[in-house]
């Protein structure tokens, strides 16, 4: 298991997220919610928006991401937009890409989890910029404790179907959100097979073109609730958005 990290960005904070991978007996499940937490300088929550891609694919591995929505300033979605190239390494090489194009002052809080297959065979990785990564050809990852991922898998005895993957990674980012603000929103889910393209389930989210953190914020204002009053949510993100 990976402790959960937070992002500090400049004196304002964007971040959040469950993410989780689950190998499977046909293949191998990745899953996030989307929500991203803002959060000012002292790390107090203060808003939060749904909706962000956490999920990253083309033809080989799947990257899930947890803990930073953007890097100076950029969306990580349109970094990775700009950089599809990354997404062409194995599983167990392409989280070292990343960090190796991530800027560094952007990792603090960064948690990555790999899926993809080599010689035919699933494998999960995990990675913060800090610790050595991990993985594993068998079992499950995910950035945040869960006793609903642990057990419902336990329960099985075996490894669970894609299906039954699918199914217990969502009611464990659900329950999560429960008691965790910063996990909700549309839950994506990435199913992926050795001999085929990744399948989509649940909510397929892209970020609309928008390529920066403020503008996503201008054009989504009207979306972003606030854990507090109205007027202090206006007067963080003049702040954080003032450049």
């Amino acid at each position: 298991m990976i402790p959960r990290l937070l992002l500090m960005l400049a004196t304002y904070q964007y971040g959040g997220t469950f993410i989780g991978a689950v190998i499977c007996s046909d293949g191998i499940v990745i899953a996030a919610d989307s929500r991203t937490t803002f959060m000012d300088g002292r790390g107090n929550r203060f808003a939060f928006l749904d909706g962000t891609p956490k999920i990253f694919a083309d033809r080989g591995s799947a990257v899930a991401i947890s803990g930073m929505t953007s890097l100076e300033g950029e969306l990580f979605s349109s970094f990775v937009n700009r950089n599809r190239f990354l997404l062409d390494r194995s599983v167990n090489e392409i989280l070292f890409g990343f960090l190796l194009y991530v800027p560094f002052n952007n990792t603090n809080g960064m948690v990555m989890i790999s899926a993809g297959f080599v010689d035919g065979k699933p494998m999960i990785c995990a990675k913060t910029p800090i610790d050595p990564q991990n993985c594993a050809g068998t079992g499950f990852f995910s950035n945040k404790v869960s006793q609903v991922l642990r057990s419902n898998l336990a329960k099985l005895n075996r490894a669970p179907t894609t299906a039954e993957g699918t199914a217990i990674l969502k009611a464990a980012i659900e329950e999560s959100g429960r008691t965790d603000a910063s996990v909700g929103g549309p839950i994506s889910i990435l199913k992926l097979t050795s001999d085929g393209p990744p399948q989509w389930s649940g909510a397929v989210l892209s970020d609309g073109g928008v390529t920066q953190i403020c503008d996503l914020v201008q054009r989504r204002r009207a979306d972003i609730v606030s854990f507090g009053p109205k007027e202090d949510l206006d007067l963080h993100l003049t702040a954080a958005c003032s450049k």
